[in-house]
């Protein structure tokens, strides 16, 4: 799909200050959205949102350009992933995307580019000192993949499998993939996935038949422990993930309920046509 999460990063665009969490989100579906237009794979765009977010857990926002930020993590979970994509091209795409494009033009002149690159530079190395050089690529989808065989996931189950899928994309546009453990993650949006699916009518008996097979896993001796879906061995956090993965939607539906009575208000008032 053109847009593989359910987060709109135009929701916040107006008040993106507003909050950490629209600005997280804004900007985390901007790197989704560029990522798609660049062909790159879904680990690579997860894992430069990924940077992006535990970049902002350890500096403030105000410090530093956010735009050149955000296209550094983007062209280095390139490289990471060895994605063999150009910085001119991932540079030209969020000049489009944010509207920066002179009209008729695909992106910014050679003059302005080279200015550019050497600011990129510096702001890739700052953001690899911020991460401690770590830039591993994020390991969640595998363990969502490995979750889904664990559970005997078929075709019959794509409905829901694609809903947890998502799930795990928003989770990037968020703090909820730095907090906890991709692993954790993961398992949260499975679990979240199988109980949003239940509650649509044309998805409830796959849900169901995922529900059940995780309930028959849970009764297996230690496996409850293993999973980490006990009581005394993390269930508590998968809940927490839960919740925090409901949230994002939630703030961004008040966004978008602001915006719109933002914009009625002004309408009424006759501040525009």
């Amino acid at each position: 799909p053109s847009h593989p999460t359910m987060v709109d990063e135009r929701s916040s665009n107006a008040s993106e200050s507003s909050s950490p969490a629209s600005f997280r989100r804004r900007w985390g579906g901007l790197i989704w959205s560029v990522s798609t237009d660049l062909g790159l794979d879904t680990v690579t765009a997860a894992t430069a949102s990924l940077y992006f977010q535990r970049f902002f857990l350890a500096e403030l926002e105000g410090d530093f350009d956010v735009h050149r930020v955000a296209v550094s993590c983007v062209w280095l979970a390139s490289k990471v992933r060895e994605a063999g994509c150009r910085l001119r091209d991932i540079v030209n795409a969020f000049e489009i995307f944010m509207g920066r494009a002179a009209d008729g033009e695909k992106g910014m002149t050679m003059e302005a580019y080279w200015v550019l690159r050497d600011e990129l530079v510096l702001h890739e190395q700052v953001l690899l000192r911020a991460m401690s050089f770590d830039a591993e690529l994020t390991p969640a989808y595998a363990f969502l993949t490995e979750f889904a065989w664990l559970l005997g996931a078929t075709p019959a189950e794509r409905g829901v499998m694609s809903l947890a899928w998502t799930l795990l994309n928003d989770a990037f546009c968020s703090e909820v993939c730095v907090m906890s453990r991709p692993d954790r993650v993961a398992l949260g949006c499975l679990v979240l996935g199988v109980e949003m699916s239940r509650r649509v009518p044309e998805m409830q008996e796959q849900a169901e038949r995922m529900a059940g097979r995780i309930d028959r896993l849970l009764r297996e001796p230690q496996l409850e422990d293993f999973l980490g879906l006990g009581q005394a061995s993390g269930a508590d956090e998968i809940e927490d993930i839960c919740r925090d993965l409901l949230a994002v939607y939630q703030d961004a539906e008040a966004a978008r309920r602001g915006d719109k009575l933002s914009a009625e208000g002004a309408a009424a008032a006759g501040t525009i046509p």
